[in-house]
């Protein structure tokens, strides 16, 4: 199940200059949404609405592809059996 965070994170940056979009489980358990561009000004406004929402994320440059990553991790806790 994915939480609300996540949905609306996903609907907000479909909508940026995004070139790719991963959904990976980290070695924790957490759930990582990771998203790569080459503008900067997407980046920034992903990290923008990570910080407002409390999501924790983390930033990388690949050089190989000359684009920024965002991760933002979503904690295992969040997802909830019902």
């Amino acid at each position: 199940m994915f939480v609300k965070e996540m949905k609306l994170l996903i609907k907000y940056a479909i909508e940026l200059d995004i070139s790719g979009l991963e959904c990976k489980v980290g070695y924790k358990g957490d759930a990582l949404l990771g998203f790569s561009s080459s503008e900067q000004d997407t980046i920034q406004k992903i990290e923008a609405f990570c910080s407002r929402a409390d999501i924790e994320y983390k930033i990388s440059y690949n050089k190989a592809k000359a684009t920024t990553d965002i991760f933002c991790v979503f904690a295992a806790d969040t997802y909830k059996l019902k």
